[in-house]
């Protein structure tokens, strides 16, 4: 909406500066395209009897019905490729289409620098599966002439029509707002030039010149006395529409009438119009919310209407309520068209910052960043809601820790740290939305922990998931899967079931077998691995113990040779850029985890004394990222990392008994939980995890809003260490969530039934491959159901023993519970071994010490 020009008083004063070359900037976001002068029509692609020159090229076929062109997919990559043409880009792809198969869709184009379609010259763009007709506008940031388009309708079989493709050219407006920034009533707009001439134009009624390609700062006292107000920018050029910029300005030093809430050392001092309030914990200013409620960038004239516990305001078809609870305020807002509000800002330098599903923000980060992702998905301070794992968005300052969280998980929530959007200093969170509930927390500054907790706390953990099918039915589909090919070849299991996957005789494969079914597969040999959680317990059936110690000592060694002196692990490869040290929490807790389970079930003194060496390095961690360098960033916050320190840090405690390990594990604990989602819209939704908050090589996939279960259930196993020690939150609850959403997305037929997929895409309730092992799942299954999956270790009175079946030491004996004619070994203190036929109940006297 336009607003009217402001009348300045004598004092206003429009100074330009501009910005030296070559100075170092921050990188800053501007979340605002250029605007577009003019569109035209470049190419149009109609189907009244053909394909128009597309063609199809794999997983579809063409036809030619009703006017449509009709794809029916057949598969999970179709895609069909335009006819030659010569195109200037950047051009805008509009699509008229109706979609009834799974997925999004993606445009592809080539150039003559770049015959060959590619993820870097691709735009990708969400569907709508409704089978409706829908209207969907692409950006084809080309830099060169596009020679050719590629167009991938869907992610998964079914039927996809398409009316017409049209390509379009922009004119885009010459002059670009880059950003702005406010300071009291002080204004600064920097201005870029775009245009190969310089342009002349009036901003506010005062007229400047900028030269060509040039850029450059410019400031304005905003006219006003009250602490909370806003200012429009506007902007003139001669033949060209106006730009506008509409700012906010919160002076912390105005006066004004207040009307206050207090509880302990938290006051909230509002402005009696209703514009805003203060924060103040202890006297101190924290934080405002400014706007309390505004639309279209205009707060609506309110009248205070209710006074004392709760705070009323009324007028212009909206309603504002504030009320305070110890440390927790709650704002109400019922508006009869969208709105706005409350805008929280939080002062003081940044220590922490969370969006969950979005942003995990370290000291002094910047929010929409490309340090995780350098698409133009990397903009995402307003996101697609069903991206958002948690209603929670945080900021740990030096003053303050402050937070958002709500219940309506249709709001659209806002996030942008420093602010980017609308001019003040500080942390942004708000919601968009007409009828908007939310409770905003303040207190003392603290760990970003501090807010997962009291939200999580204030909603309760979501109801857990419906079963697909019975326990039994369940370990009979894993079991299948296990027993048969696409997974199952006389050379052994695949990690996953594709042809491209080798087949070998994994031990985690194999122990799971044997737990299902009591028979021990017949192999030659072992190796090491093929699940996402460890079994061994093979090794023990098979009379290979001394393979297994042999083996657990040289994967000790291997670790022990990469650590540093002050106990960390360093990363030095390609996916370290951008990162700001060379290594990360979840980097070097993958190796404490080796360490102190090799420490657990040997007793081996180096890897105990190593592990707690990495224990006490990764104390100055604050946030989980860097446990997947394999594809990801360093730099990029991962639900893995959060299951590493879990798990390190449990073993850590049971190892030493030191009680500071367990509070950590507890602390990493919670870290994990923005990884999973706590709400639901979606048949299977509620419990999945979101694996990383960034791509695969800063580029694609992009992993939010996409889940990846078998990352969460690796943090699942994390939590059932962590269940019996720490009541903090139900962890068990947390865990059996995730398994079950994990048997959810399982395939339940097909040639890969019983198999993981490793992606599951929430809109379209897609399984993406390649579809994974499920002897994790059996492992997690097991551990919340008490019952033993691997090796069980006991350790009393200086003497240690692991074994494939329960084991406890009493009396110097080792006493095992097993199953009766297995044949099986244990091993003890980490050298010897002992061989048993077992009787069911087994004892064995141990060594005097």
């Amino acid at each position: 909406m336009k607003t009217a020009t402001p009348i300045f008083p004598p004092w206003a004063r429009c100074i330009p500066f501009f910005i030296l070359a070559g100075a170092a900037v921050a990188q800053e976001i501007n979340p605002y395209p250029r605007a577009v002068v003019k569109t035209e029509k470049v190419l149009e692609w109609t189907f009244p009897v053909d394909g128009a020159g597309w063609t199809a090229a794999h997983d579809c076929s063409l036809t030619s019905s009703d006017g449509a062109l009709r794809i029916q997919s057949s598969g999970d990559d179709p895609y069909l490729i335009g006819p030659p043409i010569q195109v200037d880009g950047p051009v805008l792809a509009r699509l008229r289409l109706k979609c009834a198969a799974g997925g999004n869709g993606q445009i592809f184009w080539s150039t003559a620098a770049a015959p060959d379609f590619n993820e870097a010259h691709s735009a990708h763009f969400h569907l709508i599966h409704d089978s409706q007709w829908h209207d969907y506008t692409v950006v084809l940031a080309a830099e060169e002439t596009i020679e050719r388009l590629r167009l991938d309708p869907a992610e998964g079989p079914g039927v996809i029509e398409v009316e017409s493709i049209q390509a379009l050219r922009q004119t885009l407006h010459p002059l670009e707002i880059q950003s702005v920034h406010t300071e009291a009533a002080n204004v600064r707009m920097r201005l870029k030039n775009n245009a190969a001439k310089p342009i002349s134009f009036t901003m506010n009624g005062r007229p400047f010149t900028l030269g060509a390609g040039a850029d450059g700062e410019f400031s304005q006292i905003a006219p006003g006395q009250a602490p909370f107000r806003t200012y429009d920018i506007d902007l003139q050029a001669p033949a060209l529409p106006p730009l506008h910029r509409v700012v906010s300005i919160v002076d912390s030093e105005a006066a004004t009438d207040w009307e206050s809430l207090q509880s302990g050392g938290l006051a909230v001092r509002a402005a009696r119009d209703g514009s805003g309030a203060r924060l103040e914990l202890d006297g101190r200013l924290v934080g405002v919310l400014a706007p309390l409620l505004s639309r279209d960038g205009v707060t609506p004239k309110m009248k205070l209407t209710g006074e004392g516990h709760d705070l009323v305001w009324r007028g212009e078809g909206a309603t504002l309520n504030l009320s305070l609870n110890g440390d927790a305020l709650t704002a109400k807002l019922e508006s009869d068209r969208p709105c706005e509000g409350p805008v929280l800002r939080a002062f003081g330098s940044l220590e922490q910052g969370l969006f969950p599903g979005l942003e995990y923000l370290a000291k002094g980060e910047r929010s929409s960043s490309t340090l995780d992702i350098e698409t133009e998905d990397h903009i995402r301070f307003a996101p697609d809601p069903q991206k958002v794992t948690m209603p929670l968005m945080a900021f740990a300052t030096d003053r303050a820790l402050a937070a958002m969280s709500w219940r309506e998980m249709s709001l659209q929530p806002v996030f942008a740290t420093p602010n980017f959007l609308d001019g003040p200093e500080g942390h942004r969170a708000s919601l968009r939305g007409k009828n908007i509930e939310c409770a905003i927390l303040v207190r003392h500054t603290g760990p970003i922990e501090d807010a997962i907790l009291w939200a999580v706390q204030r909603h309760g953990l979501p109801p857990l998931p419906t079963a697909p099918r019975s326990r039994q039915a369940e370990l009979d589909l894993c079991l299948a899967a296990l027993s048969d090919p696409p997974l199952k070849t006389a050379e052994g299991w695949g990690h996953c079931a594709e042809a491209s996957w080798a087949r070998q005789p994994y031990a985690d494969q194999a122990s799971t077998v044997w737990r299902l079914t009591g028979q021990i597969p017949a192999l030659p040999n072992l190796v090491p691995g093929g699940a996402h959680i460890v079994n061994d317990s093979i090794y023990f059936l098979t009379s290979r113990a001394n393979e297994w110690l042999a083996m657990s000592a040289d994967r000790a060694r291997a670790v022990l040779a990469e650590q540093q002196p002050d106990g960390s692990f360093r990363y030095d490869g390609k996916l370290r850029r951008g990162h700001f040290e060379d290594t990360a929490s979840g980097y070097c807790a993958s190796r404490a985890v080796e360490l102190l389970e090799h420490a657990r079930l040997t007793g081996d003194a180096a890897s105990l004394q190593a592990g707690v060496k990495a224990l006490e390095f990764m104390k100055h961690f604050r946030d989980p990222r860097g446990a997947q360098t394999w594809e990801c960033p360093l730099h990029t916050p991962d639900i893995l990392a959060s299951a590493y320190l879990v798990h390190a840090y449990v073993r850590g405690y049971e190892l030493t008994g030191q009680h500071d390990y367990l509070d950590r594990g507890r602390a990493w604990a919670i870290t994990g939980l923005p990884f999973v989602y706590q709400w639901s819209d979606e048949p299977t939704m509620a419990y999945a995890t979101i694996a990383v908050f960034g791509a695969t090589g800063w580029q694609a996939p992009n992993w939010m809003g996409l889940p990846v279960q078998w990352c969460g259930y690796v943090y699942a196993d994390a939590l059932t260490m962590l269940a019996p020690l720490d009541p903090t939150l139900d962890w068990k609850r947390v865990a059996t969530g995730i398994l079950t959403t994990a048997e959810q997305m399982q395939y339940s037929s097909g040639p890969f039934a019983g198999c993981e997929p490793d992606s599951f895409n929430l809109a379209s309730q897609q399984r993406n491959g390649p579809a994974i092992n499920p002897c994790a799942l059996v492992s997690l299954r097991f551990a919340l159901e008490g019952k033993l999956d691997s090796l069980a270790v006991a350790a009393v009175a200086g003497h240690r023993v692991v074994a494939p079946f329960p084991v406890s030491i009493r009396d110097g004996q080792a006493r095992i519970q097993a199953r009766e004619g297995v044949a099986y070994q244990v091993v003890v203190d980490g050298q010897r071994i002992v061989e048993v036929r077992s009787h069911g109940d087994d004892s064995f006297a141990l060594p005097v010490k």
